[in-house]
């Protein structure tokens, strides 16, 4: 490895990536997740001027058009002069500081990142899915065991009912899941769910 190369790029056996450790370190500052979402929105360099705004619009919750030159600029400092440097630095990003120009490395883009945002007052799907697994074992067992009026219905019925339950919490998931990856279209996935 040469003082050239980023230090990570070894980390997972194989020539370019990134350790995940590196990822969850990058991700766990709110700007960086903004400015890796709007990178990975766009395959081409991205001027830093204008990565500053849109990082700034979504901290401001306004849009880019309604920021002030001082919420313009705090962002745009500490993108020029920290988050940056340290990202190129790591093998996230190619920033040409010269130029005022950033996109994501390679590695970086091809991570698939979800982030999974559970909004207040709401229950993760792994929690989710471990009470519908003991609803439908006691509603199996109620129709196993005969338990009126469990047995009305053949138990071929409760087969089904259990397998549409189990169904329709995949196909919700799988919709909102697609709301929580880096770089879809719209903003960060932590601001898509709590608008």
């Amino acid at each position: 490895m040469t003082d050239s190369q980023p230090a990570t790029e070894l980390e997972d056996g194989v020539e370019g990536g990134l350790s995940s450790d590196l990822v969850y370190s990058v991700l766990a500052d709110k700007r960086r997740r903004y400015a890796i979402h709007y990178l990975k929105q766009h395959k081409e360099p991205i001027a830093v001027r204008e990565l500053a705004e849109q990082v700034a619009a979504w901290e401001n919750g306004k849009g880019p058009n309604e920021l002030t030159s001082q919420e313009r600029k705090r962002v745009y400092i500490a993108l020029y002069q920290s988050h940056l440097p340290t990202l190129d630095k790591q093998g996230v990003v190619d920033y040409d500081a010269d130029r005022g120009m950033v996109t994501l490395t390679d590695a970086m883009a091809n991570r698939d990142i979800y982030l999974e945002v559970v909004p207040k007052g709401s229950v993760p799907w792994s929690l989710y899915y471990l009470g519908l697994v003991i609803a439908n074992g006691v509603l199996v067992g109620l129709a196993w065991f005969d338990v009126f009026p469990f047995d009305q219905l053949p138990d071929l019925t409760w087969a089904a009912i259990v397998l549409v339950t189990f169904a329709t919490s995949a196909f919700i998931q799988t919709y909102q899941s697609r709301r929580m990856r880096f770089g879809d279209d719209g903003p960060p996935p932590e601001l898509d769910i709590e608008g």
